[in-house]
């Protein structure tokens, strides 16, 4: 991580780096996650990306996305990424989605040629938590391809939680080291319609030491860009170890406020 962190600075520092994305009629055609994985691309013209989404299972979320100038970006949120589960195995398995809310900060590199976007992000807990705290770390890249865009990198999970008898456990460092992967594709003949999945490893925190570990979660959706700067999206989730029908339904609305948003 730190001498991906290196290289940025570097690249960021030749001329390649100094090109923006070329303008867009899309007002959302980067945006900071995919349905869940993030992406390396940094919002264009300092605008603020807006989304809130809830699931057929009461469980919601929000987050706001801000760029600062064309290397960073800033985001505040909340969501239930992170699962409680007891058992965490077996046809009794159960599990609790975590309200968690973080900031998250990411800085990158804008795609150029032959290079893809690259982007690292740290995202911490804040505000109270007395039973659960999550902490992420991730590198990404991002690479248009036609009409299909690809996003492949890492990310590190570090949680602490605490037992029933109130020990706290607490998991982290390189051994959560996971890949994640997203992919959007969108038809030429449906321009306003994006069909993407993505796959990442989250942390489920469990009712001991051994049973808190990163369970893959996949997801696959389909936006519908109502206007240049909105639209709904449609997603479903699955996690590792629960059933087809456990999957979550999920109904997201996106927005892209500010400079460059084409009405």
């Amino acid at each position: 991580m730190r001498a991906l962190l290196v290289a940025l600075v570097v690249l960021a520092a030749a001329p390649a780096a100094a090109e923006g994305p070329a303008a867009t009629a899309d007002g959302l055609a980067r945006a900071p996650t995919v349905i869940g994985v993030p992406t390396a691309w940094i919002q264009e013209g300092g605008a603020l990306h807006v989304t809130g989404d809830v699931d057929h299972h009461g469980s919601s979320g929000v987050r706001v996305t801000k760029s600062l100038g064309r290397l960073a970006e800033l985001d505040l949120g909340a969501d239930d990424a992170v699962v409680a589960c007891d058992p965490c195995t077996g046809p009794m398995r159960a599990t609790e989605g975590v309200q968690l809310a973080s900031a998250g900060f990411k800085l990158a590199l804008w795609e150029h040629r032959f290079r893809p976007a690259l982007a690292v992000g740290v995202r911490a807990p804040i505000g109270p938590a007395d039973r659960a705290r999550a902490a992420e770390a991730y590198a990404v890249a991002s690479k248009t391809l036609g009409p299909i865009r690809l996003h492949v990198g890492a990310s590190a999970w570090a949680t602490e939680h605490r037992l029933a008898d109130d020990t706290l456990v607490r998991v982290g460092g390189l051994r959560t080291v996971r890949p994640l992967v997203g992919l959007e594709w969108k038809p030429v003949i449906y321009p306003r319609t994006t069909l993407s999945a993505d796959a990442q490893f989250v942390p489920e925190l469990g009712p001991t030491r051994a049973d808190t570990a990163p369970r893959w979660r996949f997801a696959w959706a389909v936006r519908y860009r109502a206007l240049s700067w909105a639209a709904i999206e449609l997603a479903v989730k699955h996690r590792q170890g629960e059933a087809l029908g456990d999957a979550a339904v999920m109904l997201r609305l996106s927005a892209r406020l500010g400079r460059g948003t084409h009405l």
